[in-house]
């Protein structure tokens, strides 16, 4: 390094710590900014912008970014990966520890898929049930799905065990499907937050059956007014803004009702499929409802993917 820039640099570092505000390329400091960068290079007529650091996605997630507190809220980058074709910009959010994309270029779908759980990795018995609210080798930390069973009948606060009475009532991993039986009330599968950024159109699957003899009376006006020992349903809805609101699918093919995605018996499995979904991340939830020992849902290939 030539002496001439090393006295450069020295002169820089001294000034940065010596004053509150920096300026590039201008003498005068707007009062509200605590660095300005103006385009033209002095004493030039050229201009140039601003280019933040550029990372691959697996090159993003090896950032140390704090996840007990909100110290890195706001750090940016922008993502250019050839081989996933993400190309947009990024910033952490401190509060929710995850990366949110602000702004992506186009990507190319090429049936990309975005999240799959077929529930073959785990052994059999992982889930909840109201012996215990971890069973089997159930994700923990980081997760790629939860579930969760509520306080009581009619009450939409999530807590587990919730309305599982027993061991003999749960949600758990039986040969590659995740069974529900005798849920008592409103269990719930969330999964965990998918970056669906830059693609135009998304499409969410899932296969979903039952066995016994489920029932539905139609008298009550949401989710969770409905009858006791009455009720079976499954509720289907996601969420494009980190699970902030969700949009719940009503009546898929005449197999439910105005409140629940699928309701009573039926007839068969049902394959889910709902295509033209955008933004830049997305969660699913199910919610499912059964009240007797004999009666079982059954949930099983969850497939995200570009259309």
């Amino acid at each position: 390094m030539g002496i001439r820039k090393y006295i450069f640099i020295v002169f820089l570092i001294l000034t940065f710590s010596s004053v509150a505000q920096v300026g590039i390329n201008t003498l005068t400091v707007s009062d509200a900014a605590a660095l300005q960068v103006n385009a033209q290079r002095i004493p030039t007529i050229n201009y140039g912008g601003f280019l933040m650091p550029v990372v691959t996605e697996a090159q993003q997630a090896s950032i140390p970014v704090s996840t007990s507190n909100n110290s890195d809220d706001g750090l940016m980058v922008y993502v250019s990966d050839p081989i996933t074709g993400k190309h947009c910009w990024d910033i952490y959010d401190g509060e929710d520890h995850i990366w949110r994309s602000i702004n992506c270029q186009g990507v190319t779908c090429s049936s990309t898929v975005l999240f799959e759980e077929d529930f073959n990795s785990y052994s059999n018995d992982t889930g909840v049930s109201g012996a215990s609210s971890s069973n089997g080798d159930y994700p923990s930390g980081v997760t790629k799905w939860t579930l969760t069973s509520f306080q009581s009948f009619g009450n939409n606060t999530p807590n587990l065990p919730g309305t599982l009475l027993n061991d003999e009532d749960y949600a758990l991993v039986k040969s590659g499907k995740l069974e529900f039986r005798d849920t008592n009330g409103a269990l719930q599968f969330e999964s965990q937050q998918i970056n669906i950024s830059g693609y135009s159109d998304i499409l969410i699957s899932m296969e979903i059956s039952e066995s016994g003899t489920l029932e539905y009376v139609p008298l009550h006006v949401d989710d969770f007014d409905c009858g006791e020992d009455e009720s079976d349903y499954v509720d289907i809805e996601y969420s494009t803004n980190g699970g902030s609101t969700f949009t719940e699918v009503s009546n898929y093919l005449s197999n439910g009702t105005v409140n629940h995605t699928l309701a009573d018996d039926l007839l068969g499995t049902v394959a889910f499929s709902l295509s033209g979904i955008s933004g830049t991340s997305l969660v699913i939830r199910v919610r499912l409802q059964n009240w007797a020992d004999d009666e079982y849902y059954y949930l099983d290939n969850i497939l995200v993917k570009c259309n």
